[in-house]
């Protein structure tokens, strides 16, 4: 039996009386249809059906994303602002269902009629007003029937009105704000007009609502049927974050943040985050193609190319990045951090970052707010390191540590390969230098695509096109994993000269590597030679 916070208005109540007559009593049953009429008549905006028990007037049909919805801190934003003691009037339209979120243009629900059905971030927060839709659920799909979600969230400010970004953006919780200058936002332009999602190969992982289909979304939303370059999105907040609620993880708990997959699974499958940065991590036999979003496997201690005899430390590999025992959010411990930002002089509240720029050692600006900046130097002052600091001491010696790894990691690639020209391509010295570059003891058909095999030389252009400092595919000079970094590059080193014999010493600051490495090594010594063999594509 539906129960009701309201008598119903009579154009929305049906109401069938059954009177069961038994030896001694009489019973009526009252049928109601799961619907109240909204508080604010002119906008159509239902909100709650019985707000003590937060059922919405939605959830009475739509009863999985009901479910879904209570366990969401959407479901108690108005009690969270109510008990913060810092609430101020105009905060309660984001903490509501209002006219903030939609496509409604003047002030609607709460910001109407302040009724307790109103309270909290409901479904038609997103969706907009209801009321015409439990009329009549079955008419033909028209502009407002049914209501659908916006899933982008960038573009002219209506666009911008009626998604997330209406009320996930300001000083005090600006992740639209920050994401919109992230690389998530947009979608890749190979050069103007070319994009990459034009492959569809590669939409899942560069274009909003390919990543959704790639991931078995079905639920739909105002942009699903749009096609073309024009209408591309970027990673939008709905592709990593479910508005209906927490999916759950393999154990049944809830996946924290509303986040479709979990960020602390060591497993590049299921990992959110590795979901797309994973796509080549190994070479394959058209040797040609380097490494393309290496960072999951990188960063789990599976990444490179490794030469026969290639074995890494255990114990190294229990203290990486990589461990979720020490770094239980994985890719998101460094790159989803928060930062208070305060007046210098007088220590007041200036603005709250909330990691969305997704730089873990972002530059900071004048003003101490984080910038997508990638230019200043990395020193404890001009970039924000607490996404280190929390295992590395303080700033000073987070800096520290980075500069060393950096400093290293630039030794050990340059002597491999030092693309001088920075054509990513490897040229004959002096135009390049080091081993690859000396083509008397390397000949160029060492790096050939077409020959079905990936030669030590080929291993190791690999593995420097992944490391490097400029142009990585791995992106973090190592840092990532620097155990297998460094134990891929010192490996590497062993192989070519192996291999390729004549070739000179290393230099001095290289042999001192190899001497003490940070942390990784190779338990087997290396057979010489070293054969250059097939491997699978992959």
């Amino acid at each position: 039996m539906w129960t009701t916070r309201r008598a119903p208005a009579a154009a929305l109540s049906a109401v069938f009386v059954a009177l069961l007559v038994g030896a001694c009593t009489e019973e009526k049953i009252v049928f109601r249809e799961p619907v109240n009429p909204p508080p604010d008549p002119n906008s159509g905006f239902l909100g709650y059906f019985t707000a003590s028990d937060k059922q919405t007037t939605c959830g009475n049909c739509h009863i999985g994303h009901q479910r879904a919805w209570l366990n969401t801190a959407h479901a108690d934003a108005y009690a969270t602002l109510a008990g913060s003691g810092s609430a101020q009037d105009f905060c309660y339209s984001c903490h509501t269902v209002s006219n903030k979120g939609n496509a409604t243009a003047s002030p609607a629900g709460w910001e109407a009629v302040e009724d307790p059905a109103y309270h909290d971030v409901q479904c038609e927060s997103c969706h907009g007003p209801g009321n015409i839709h439990v009329q009549e659920p079955d008419a033909p799909p028209s502009a407002n029937n049914p209501p659908l979600a916006h899933v982008a969230v960038l573009g002219d400010s209506a666009t911008q009105a009626r998604s997330c970004a209406d009320c996930h953006s300001g000083t005090h919780h600006p992740f639209v704000d920050e994401w919109a200058q992230s690389a998530h936002a947009r979608t890749l332009e190979e050069e103007p007009g070319h994009f990459v999602a034009d492959n569809a190969s590669c939409a899942s992982c560069h274009e909003g609502k390919a990543a959704l289909a790639a991931w078995g979304v079905t639920g739909n939303y105002v942009e699903r049927g749009l096609t073309g370059s024009a209408n591309f999105l970027g990673m939008t907040c709905a592709v990593c974050h479910d508005p209906h609620g927490s999916a759950k993880k393999a154990d049944g708990t809830p996946i924290a943040g509303q986040l479709r997959f979990p960020i602390d699974v060591p497993d590049a499958n299921q990992n959110l985050c590795m979901k797309c940065h994973q796509r080549r991590s190994e070479p394959d036999a058209t040797a040609a193609r380097g490494p393309h979003s290496p960072q999951g496997p990188m960063l789990l201690g599976d990444a490179g190319y490794k030469p026969d005899g290639f074995d890494l430390d255990v114990q190294a590999v229990a203290t990486t990045h990589g461990n979720p025992e020490r770094n239980p959010r994985l890719c998101a411990g460094c790159h989803v951090n928060r930062l208070t930002v305060t007046d210098a002089a007088t220590g007041a509240f200036t603005f709250q970052s909330v990691g969305h720029l997704f730089l873990p050692i972002a530059c900071l600006g004048p003003d101490g707010v984080p910038t997508t900046d990638k230019t200043c130097a990395y020193t404890a002052t001009a970039r924000t390191w607490g996404a280190c600091t929390g295992c590395h001491g303080d700033a000073t010696t987070a800096a520290a540590l980075f500069n060393l790894s950096r400093q290293r990691m630039d030794q050990l690639t340059k002597q491999i390969w030092d693309d001088r020209n920075a054509d990513d391509v490897v040229d004959a010295a002096p135009t390049d230098g080091g081993y690859l570059s000396d083509f008397t003891l390397i000949p160029p058909t060492e790096i050939d695509p077409a020959d079905g095999r990936v030669s030590a030389a080929e291993g190791a252009r690999f593995n420097v096109r992944m490391l490097r400092i400029v142009d990585g595919g791995d992106g973090s000079s190592g840092v990532h994993n620097p155990f297998l970094a460094e134990a891929l590059l010192r490996a590497n080193i062993d192989e070519l000269q192996a291999t390729y014999p004549g070739l000179p010493a290393a230099t001095a600051a290289v042999q001192d590597i190899m001497k003490g490495p940070l942390g990784a090594i190779t338990k087997r010594p290396l057979s010489r030679p070293l054969i250059s063999r097939p491997i699978s594509s992959r």
